[in-house]
Order: structure tokens, then sequence, then C-alpha cells
């Protein structure tokens, strides 16, 4: 008898079970892929700290400086964070609320700087400030390797007991109103406590015990063009204007996406994602170019294609959910890496001690659906917006 399986070996996943064996919880983890999986491998992995909530950007500001710029001493090997440099390129539309949100986040610690659309020149050379109104300039901000980070988190609980195995959760096993753990295709694993992190997965075993979560699952795409060897690096940027996102690689490259205002909407879970489309490669790089000339004519090296897990207010599905004993943590929307270490602590006190730190996590638990009660900023951004 365990006394947590986690379901999902991504990063989250991979946070909470080195937070809870460190406070001595014996946990397993099942993940169908074995040691890495989920969609974390195909994340932009970017780490920052602005957001349009200050529960979600205090989330992110504790993994960046307690976590990611420490990680070989509070995890332990590395997670491969570089500090870039992180700019919000804001549209005329989007400026007001970025203008507000940083003023916001300002007495919570969160240092950023407001620049006009001249002075973008100042931090990024490369850019130019086309279509642009107001940038936020966040100059501790960055990105990590996503399967160094996850890998690291699981090596770590593994040092501390926690034991990782490969299986596929078929079903969580209810007994008298409470979860007694997981039937996988390697047979029943019994548990007091089941955490399922499963991404767009989890929905479907949360449907076994009669919990329902409103999480879609999306196709995504990702790509990754040859940067010239003139341009050694570049700030990791949202880009309202050209409704993309954007960071560099550590292999030379710049790593494009587009935040999906047209959702594309898949069956299900194990729907084939295939290949990145030649279209979406296409208008990427005329994106990238619009901004950063010096890319207009970059050579495709790769895309990537997932299934991402979406909630209708683009935050994720936190806490304790139906039977007793039974957590989730799933609906990412995409922005649950940044976040990833300072989640998992969280999720491992609610686990032993009851409740999170952070009491306004509560609030995000499935209900919200229900009553309408959805998250949202004050000041919230549009489609193409952090969360």
């Amino acid at each position: 008898m365990t006394d947590v399986v986690i379901v999902g070996a991504g990063v989250v996943g991979a946070s909470v079970a080195f937070h809870l064996a460190e406070r001595g919880v014996d946990t397993l983890v099942l993940d169908a892929a074995g040691c890495l999986g989920g969609q974390t491998p195909r994340s932009g992995a970017i780490i920052r700290g602005h957001h349009a909530t200050v529960v979600e950007a205090g989330l992110a500001w504790e993994s960046l400086t307690d976590y990611y710029e420490r990680w070989d001493e509070r995890v332990g090997g590395g997670c491969g964070f570089t500090r870039s440099g992180f700019a919000y390129l804001a549209d005329e539309a989007d400026a007001p609320a970025v203008r507000a949100n940083v003023a916001m986040l300002r007495p919570h610690g969160l240092a950023e700087e407001l620049l006009e659309p001249d002075e973008l020149a100042e931090v990024e050379p490369a850019a130019v400030p086309d279509g642009i109104s107001l940038v936020a300039y966040e100059e501790r901000a960055g990105y990590a390797d996503p399967v160094a980070t996850t890998l690291g988190l699981l090596a770590a609980a593994r040092r501390l007991g926690a034991r990782v195995e490969r299986a596929r959760a078929v079903s969580v096993i209810e007994s008298g109103g409470r979860v007694s753990g997981v039937l996988t295709d390697a047979g029943a694993r019994r548990a007091d406590a089941v955490l399922l992190a499963a991404g767009a997965w989890t929905p479907g075993l949360a449907a076994g015990v009669g919990v329902e979560l409103p999480i879609r699952a999306a196709r995504i795409q990702v790509m990754l063009y040859q940067r010239p060897y003139q341009l050694t690096t570049h700030l990791v940027m949202t880009d309202v204007a050209n409704d993309t996102y954007l960071r560099p690689t550590a292999d030379w490259c710049t790593l494009v996406g587009r935040h999906a205002p047209e959702r594309e909407w898949l069956a299900g879970p194990d729907a084939d994602t295939g290949e990145p489309d030649e279209s979406f490669v296409r208008d990427c790089r005329e994106r990238l170019g619009r901004r950063v000339p010096s890319m207009r004519d970059a050579a495709y090296r790769l895309g990537r294609t997932c299934a991402l897990d979406i909630t209708p207010d683009g935050r994720p599905v936190l806490g304790p959910t139906g039977p007793d004993g039974l957590y989730v943590a799933a609906g990412w929307s995409g922005s649950g890496f940044g976040k990833a270490p300072a989640i998992g602590a969280e999720l491992a006190r609610w686990m032993v001690d009851g409740g999170p730190e952070r009491p306004e996590l509560t609030r995000f638990g499935p209900r919200r659906f229900v009553t309408g009660e959805l998250i949202t900023g004050e000041h919230e951004y549009g489609a193409t917006g952090p969360h």
C-alpha cells in the first residue's frame, strides 16, 4: 500500500512527487511513457513572473527565485535555466492591462520595467517595434530545458524514496466514497490518495469516479527556426501584435508558437496530432520575421505538435475533487511549466496538511465552472495575453 499514487510524470507530477518525498510520503508515479510523460517535452518552457493575477505571479516568482535560479542547491543537477529576459510586447488594446498589471504586481516583489516602443532596442536590438504600444520588461526571466527539469525533479524524488513506474492508468479505484488506488495495465496499485496530473488524459480518468472536468484537448504546434549566427540570443517575447511567443534555444534556434485564438479541438488526447502543417510553418516564419528582421528567411529546423489540456478560463483545476482522497492538477492551458516547482510544493502541503499555503488556490477547483466564478484577472488580457 502506497501513501500517494501520482498519475502523470510531466513536470507538475514530477514536482509534486519531489515535494511529497521531501515530506517522507511514500510516493509512486505512474506514466505510460515511463520516466518522462505528458506534453512537457514539447513545452516552450518559458519562465516569467508576469501574469494577470497575483496568485499566479506569486507562484511563478517563487518558482523562479527559489527553484530555477537555485536548481543545483534546491533540487540537484541542472535544469538548463537561462536568464534571457522577457518582454511582453503589447498592442494598443492590451497596453492598459499591461500597465495596470505591472503596477499591481510591483508591491508583491515582481520587478518589471515599462518601456515605450522606441526603447525596445535598448533591451532587444534585434527586434523592431512595429505595432507595439507598450513593453513590459522583466530582466530575471528566461527559459529552461523542459526534459532536464522534469528528469531532475524525478531523480530528486527517487533519491528521497519515491518510485516511478511505466504503466498506463486505466481507472481510479473507488470504494465507499473514497479512492483506494489506481488500476493500471499492469494491475492495481493501492494507495491512500491519488493525484491525477495527466494533462488532457485527466478528464477520462476522473469521469470514471463521477467527476466531470471541463478540460478539452487541443492540437498545438510549435516551430523551431535556425537563428543566424550573428544573433547569438534574444529575449523571450510574448508578441501580441503578431500573435506569437518566441524564445531562443540552446541549439541556435528560435522556438515560435502561437496562442491559437481559434482552437483546433481534438476528439480526445489520443488523437494523432501529426506533423506540423506547412502553412503554419510559413505563417510563423512570416510573423517571426516581422518582429526580428534578421530571421525573415530563417530555415525551418523542426516542429512539434501535442494535445494540450485547455479549460474555459485558461487556468488549471487544482486540489481535492470528488471522492475522498482524489486530487487533480490538470488543465494548464499551456501555462504550467514556469509555475510547476511552487505548484508542486503547494499540492504537497494540500495533500499532507489539508490545505495550501495560498488560500486563493482553493478557488481553482472544478466547482467554479458550475457556479460561473471563473478565474480572471482584474485587468485580463485578450486571447494572446499571458495568464
